[in-house]
């Protein structure tokens, strides 16, 4: 049966025959800009996730999010697009991250600004299989998220992670190896 991704071998009600998962952390933030920002990874639903808040010190506009980059995945898209919904179906794998997101990230505002003084809390955010599509290949990657106020950076949180296949470890020297 066809999942909603519309691939097949996987159906309705099954689990998804990989994991993806965060291994660490780490983030770099524009004192003049945010005021407080805590994230860390947690244990959650057999997931690290990462928990955490952001407290502003000025109203955050123009915000541009960059460089999420999976070596051969790289997306930029407009912050404040995203809290009106303009990417509701930009692809499979950005749709399940903003979902995600959104999802841990209830304090949002339905527009932007983000507003000073407030504390937007991230809670639990991990990336959830079954919102992927139904194949993906073992892989070890780093991502950036890069946000910009207009030109200006606010923070750059930067993640290493994973995707595992369930169905029995493969090999790591599927690749020809140059000599």
């Amino acid at each position: 049966m066809n999942d909603m991704w519309g691939g097949g071998g996987v159906g309705v009600g099954q689990q998804r025959p990989f994991t993806i998962d965060f291994d660490t952390l780490d983030y770099e933030v524009n004192n003049k800009i945010v005021k407080n920002l805590d994230f860390k990874l947690i244990p959650y639903k057999n997931h690290q996730a990462i928990n955490g808040t952001m407290l502003f010190r000025t109203d955050v506009n123009g915000i541009r999010i960059l460089n999420w980059n999976w070596k051969i995945y790289n997306v930029t898209v407009n912050g404040c697009d995203i809290l009106i919904n303009k990417y509701n179906k930009l692809n499979v794998i950005t749709e399940a991250v903003i979902q995600r997101i959104k999802q841990s990230m209830p304090g949002l505002p339905s527009k932007c600004p983000l507003n000073k003084g407030v504390e937007y809390p991230l809670l639990n955010l991990y990336l959830d299989e079954e919102r992927f599509p139904v194949y993906m290949s073992n892989i070890k990657f780093e991502t950036s998220f890069i946000m910009l106020n207009y030109r200006e950076l606010v923070f750059d949180l930067k993640l290493s992670a994973h995707v595992e296949s369930k169905i029995g470890k493969r090999m790591g020297n599927q690749t020809s190896k140059k000599p």
